[in-house]
């Protein structure tokens, strides 16, 4: 090959090379949706969830009006506050290159946990079987201290009221031990645990303070609900 196809050829290189080092890149288009989705995927690496709580992520939607975005680099995602977040976040989302533009996107936080609500139309004073319940996931600040995680706990108890489908079950509104049903009593005496029977003097759900006639003695005794036809007292 003679030198001056040698160096026609490597002119031909030289200047391709240097039309593809100065030529822009093709710049990334960052719609609304694609903004949302990367703060919220932002704010998910922040956060630690347990396994008796999960934590709900959505992103305020952004103005109509706002066009997309484009941007030859990966836009840096900057939150001025570090968790445990509140119940939103505020994100900025930056453009670094030669477009240099900022956004900004609002992503709530919503810590939930598992409640029990009825999975049919409860009838006042009808027994509650497992069909009768179900857990969903609820916002905790919702959540109050009447409401229980666990259905078993509730299985044979009554309804003292009626209760729509889909609604959290209060303890207020059952009772585990029901006036004039027959009760398990469990006494508590000097270290021994006794088992005998009584008659419920009045209705009560856990933890409440009832009176208990016992069947064998007759005598009225204050007990603690400690479950489903279940009463505990300490002698």
């Amino acid at each position: 090959m003679s030198l001056f196809k040698k160096i026609r050829r490597y002119s031909v290189f030289y200047i391709l090379t240097s039309l593809c080092l100065t030529l822009p890149l093709e710049a990334k288009v960052f719609s609304k949706d694609l903004l949302q989705e990367m703060a919220i995927t932002y704010v998910a690496t922040l956060i630690n969830t347990t396994d008796e709580t999960k934590i709900q992520l959505s992103s305020l939607p952004l103005d109509d009006r706002i066009p997309d975005r484009s941007c030859n680099s990966e836009p840096e995602l900057l939150t001025p506050s570090d968790p445990p977040f509140n119940r939103q976040v505020t994100l900025q989302i930056k453009c670094n290159d030669t477009d240099s533009w900022a956004q900004y996107v609002h992503v709530r936080v919503t810590e939930t946990a598992p409640i029990v609500v009825a999975s049919v139309n409860l009838a006042r004073g009808e027994v509650i079987t497992a069909a009768h319940l179900s857990v969903e996931m609820r916002p905790s600040h919702f959540i109050r201290v009447q409401y229980l995680d666990n259905p078993a706990l509730l299985i044979g108890s009554r309804s003292k009221r009626n209760i729509r489908s889909g609604m959290p079950l209060l303890l207020s509104q059952i009772c585990m031990v029901c006036k004039g049903d027959a009760v398990n009593i469990h006494a508590n005496i000097k270290g021994l645990r006794i088992k005998t029977t009584g008659i419920a003097l009045e209705d009560g759900s856990l933890g409440d303070q009832v009176k208990v006639k016992n069947k064998k003695t007759g005598k009225v005794l204050n007990t603690r609900v400690d479950g489903v036809e279940s009463v505990q007292v300490n002698i």
